[in-house]
């Protein structure tokens, strides 16, 4: 049976934006319940704002209940990569027979690093500076878009309770874009996240997810 607690669980959590605020006691529940009730009446036709707004306090009074926090420890090793560079390739029939050939240059044993991305049109290359001529002489005749310099890398675990839980990356990279850090890439496998900076914000963004990073989810 649809209730107006229902309605209002299901608007809420569309809304991670609003939700948070809720958390932080930023939002007025009386306003929140007249933005939403013409939302739940499309289903139930008129209801009291009053009814709204107690939904609204029960639900997170419910979710405070399930709450569980993430927080990055000093058992936690966060990977950080540094003169780095970017190159941007538009997609042909030729590219990829010379991709395969970027592995054999980069020595991964001694950390260095070369990620591949693949868009529906264009192609991302993330390796070490010093590798850059090298690269490009490799890609000789393909469309080069364009080539970023100075940049780092900050790579985090992904622990596994996170794996299919939402909000995970939106935390983190909330947490940079309030510190007016811009990501410029995301790279990220099964088990790990990997954010592209500029090289200057890189000590910057450690010392704030080390200090202030935390995932919040709810069941």
């Amino acid at each position: 049976m649809v209730t107006i607690a229902h309605l209002t669980k299901q608007i809420l959590q569309e809304k991670p934006f609003i939700h948070e605020a809720l958390e932080r006691n930023l939002i007025n529940i009386i306003a929140l319940a007249e933005h939403i009730k013409p939302e739940i009446e499309k289903e139930l036709g008129q209801v009291k704002t009053s009814a709204v707004s107690m939904a609204i306090r029960r639900y997170i009074e419910s979710t405070k209940k399930k709450f569980e926090k993430f927080k990055i420890t000093k058992k936690v090793d966060i990977l950080i990569k540094s003169n780095l560079c970017e190159i941007s390739l538009s997609k042909s029939n030729t590219i990829f027979d010379k991709l395969m050939k970027l592995y054999k240059i980069v020595d991964f044993e001694k950390g260095d690093t070369l990620n591949i991305i693949q868009g529906n049109y264009e192609i991302l290359i993330v390796s070490n500076e010093k590798y850059e001529k090298k690269i490009i002489k490799i890609l000789k005749g393909e469309k080069v878009k364009a080539i970023n310099r100075n940049m780092a890398s900050i790579s985090l675990p992904i622990p596994d309770e996170m794996i299919d839980t939402p909000g995970y990356y939106y935390v983190m990279t909330k947490t940079l874009a309030l510190n007016n850090i811009s990501i410029i890439d995301v790279v990220n496998t099964e088990t790990e996240a990997t954010f592209i900076l500029h090289d200057k914000d890189i000590a910057r963004a450690y010392n704030i997810l080390k200090k202030e990073i935390s995932v919040e989810y709810y069941e």
